[in-house]
Order: C-alpha cells, then structure tokens, then sequence
C-alpha cells in the first residue's frame, strides 16, 4: 500500500445496491442522495456508476455539489436541497437547468422575481422541524404561484422522523406519513419523494401500499437499516435483503516496537502494558477520519482487523497515528502490512460505529482528503 489510508469502493456492489433499491420503489419517483460527497465515497465515480444503471436523477444540498457532478457526468439531473443562499446560484441552477427544492417563502417570492424557466419542488414540514412549509399553508402557496408560470412544480417532499417506523400506526413518523398524503391531495400531479434508506426498506418489507417516491442514502452503500416488522414475513422479507456493503477502509503498519510491562503508549499514558507487548503504529489518525473515541477503553469493540484477527486499540488516537497490541502469534508482523479498520464480514462498519456510539453516516463522511480512495469495478 503506497498510501497512509485506502478506502476501497466497490462500484460493482453499488450498482447492485441500486438495482435492489430501484425494485423496491417500483413506479415512484425515485432520487439516490449524493450529498456530502456521496457519503465520502466520492460523488463524480459514483454518480458515474449510477447513471450506467439507469438513474436519472440525484439530489444533492448545494449548488457546488452540483457544480462538481455537473462538470463531469451533464448527462444526470440533478435536485438540489439547501435554500438559496446567493443569486448567482440561481443563475447557475436556471441555466443548467436545474431541479431545486423550495422550503420557505424567503426563497419562493426570490424565484418569483426570475425572468426564467425554474423547476421547483415543494417541501413540507410534517414534523421534522427542520426546513419546509407549514402544511397549512398549501394553498396559499397555490394561490401565489398562479401568477408565476415560469415557477414549473415538479415535486412534492417532506422528511422522516424515523423511518425505521414508518409501520407502526402510533408513532410520530407515522403522522408524518399522513400528513403527507393529505398534502398531496393539494398537488395530485407532482411526483412525491418521502422515503430514505430506512423507510423505503420499511415500506417494502412491510408491504405497506403508498407507493411513495424515495431519496436512498446509506443503503447505497449496503447498509441495511433495521426497521420494524409488522410479521413474520416482514422480517424475513428484511432478511433477503440482499445489500452488499462498498466500502472498506485500510491503513498499514508503519512502526513496531516491544513494550516492557507498565510502558504507556501515546498522549495522557492512560494505557499501560500489563507484560511485555508488541505495538504496532498504523498510518491513519482523527485528521483522517479514524475517530479519537476509537481510543483504548474498557470497551474491547475498540479494535481493527489485522491478518484477520481483531486487534485491540491501546492508547489514545492521534491526529495522524493509533496503536495497537499485537499477540504473541503476530511476532512475524512486519512493516507495510495491512490492517483493516471496517469494511469486513468480521469488523463491519456497523459494529465500529456502534463502539462509539455513532452511526455508519458519521463514520463515512468523516475521511479525511488523505484517505486515498481506490475504485473497483469487478
């Protein structure tokens, strides 16, 4: 390995991701997310791998993520998500002819004053509390647009709470869903999009019957979201969910060192060897995305994969280097050897994050501009 750090990315699995999450959705309108730089993926490779299996659109929050996918693939449309946040977006957006979603009034007089074509969705807020109209004011919103016809509605959106529980009738999430449909009502011919990883997965397995469009996210990646099933055969409909997890993230041993007992290792000296122990220093830090709660605790999860084995984190992470205690069998470890830090059947993504109390999104778009990234097509 040349590099410090190598995310690998399966392209193959993605492609594969996506094909599942296209059949799940049926006839709906349908819009992988690749903000935040596809989850740290890399947007440009992947909206490239996407579009080969038939995406036509991609959301994104802002105009320079679009910028960026534009650049290369002008082929794929594109929806963006933030608010407007200066006129020259807006022209950029008018003239590639964009797909923005509008969330406030400040941003839908703004688009009313433009000279040009704009597609517009709406988007509502039916209890996240973040960014959206109030339903109560759809028909307002109808009555203000009849004068701007150059405004073309396209779509309709809101967002989840939690998607895990789409199914069950008496949570919060599920009010949203009603919500929605009733807004609906007010737009009969928009394409509508409520769905992420979680409640797409959800509305499958649980054969649930809204047809509602979706904005996939993690899934892309082969993280399967766990959901709640209304039966047996919900569960085992989760079960066969074929997801493929993409991603794997490696980092080598670049120092070897024998520890006498009661030696520390690294800042504060809070872990200490209890006999004599082989360390090994690995070429990856907090400045790249492996995070500092991954240092040594009480916790054992604390770990990464090396020759197949877990390995335990001792001491505290650096900005640039971790450490780990070899075992008496690792003696041979040499330097430029590979260490895993997930990405495999026995380190997943999940079970790191879950270490820290985080979640696989965190663990993601946290790498770091040094984490090479490595792209495989087979």
């Amino acid at each position: 390995m040349k590099s410090r750090a190598v995310l690998e990315v399966n392209l193959q699995a993605i492609k594969r991701n996506v094909r599942l999450l296209q059949k799940m959705t049926g006839k709906g309108f349908f819009c992988p997310m690749l903000k935040a730089d596809a989850y740290g993926q890399g947007a440009v490779p992947v909206a490239k791998a996407l579009y080969e299996e038939g995406v036509k659109q991609i959301g994104v929050i802002n105009a320079d993520e679009a910028w960026s996918i534009r650049e290369s693939l002008p082929e794929i449309d594109l929806l963006i998500f933030s608010p407007l946040l200066n006129s020259e977006d807006l022209k950029w957006i008018a003239q590639e002819n964009l797909a923005l979603v509008c969330s406030d009034w400040r941003d839908l007089k703004t688009l009313s004053q433009s000279k040009t074509k704009l597609r517009v969705h709406l988007k509502f807020d039916t209890g996240f509390s973040r960014l959206g109209f109030p339903p109560i004011s759809a028909q307002k919103i109808k009555n203000f647009l009849k004068d701007f016809p150059h405004i073309q509605l396209e779509g309709l959106a809101s967002q989840l709470l939690s998607g895990e529980e789409l199914s069950d009738k008496n949570t919060p999430t599920h009010k949203q869903l009603k919500a929605f449909l009733e807004l609906k009502k007010n737009f009969p011919n928009l394409k509508t999009h409520l769905l992420n990883s979680s409640g797409l997965i959800n509305q499958y397995v649980n054969q649930l019957s809204y047809s509602l469009g979706s904005r996939p996210g993690i899934a892309l990646y082969g993280i399967k979201k766990k959901v709640l099933f209304e039966n047996e055969t919900a569960r085992n409909r989760w079960k066969n969910l074929n997801f493929i997890p993409s991603s794997r993230l490696k980092s080598q041993i670049i120092g070897l060192r024998t520890l006498s007992k009661g030696d520390s290792v690294s800042y504060g000296s809070h872990w200490k060897a209890k006999e004599e122990t082989q360390i090994a220093t690995i070429s990856i830090g907090y400045a790249d995305g492996f995070s500092r709660s991954l240092s040594s605790s009480l916790n054992s999860s604390r770990a990464v994969l090396f020759r197949g084995q877990k390995r335990a984190v001792v001491g505290a992470v650096g900005m640039d280097f971790f450490m780990i205690a070899l075992k008496k069998e690792d003696r041979e470890a040499q330097l430029g050897e590979e260490v895993i830090l997930f990405g495999h059947p026995d380190l997943t993504i999940e079970e790191q994050a879950q270490a820290i109390s985080t979640i696989p999104y965190e663990l993601l778009v946290s790498l770091g501009p040094r984490v090479e990234k490595v792209y495989k097509k087979e």
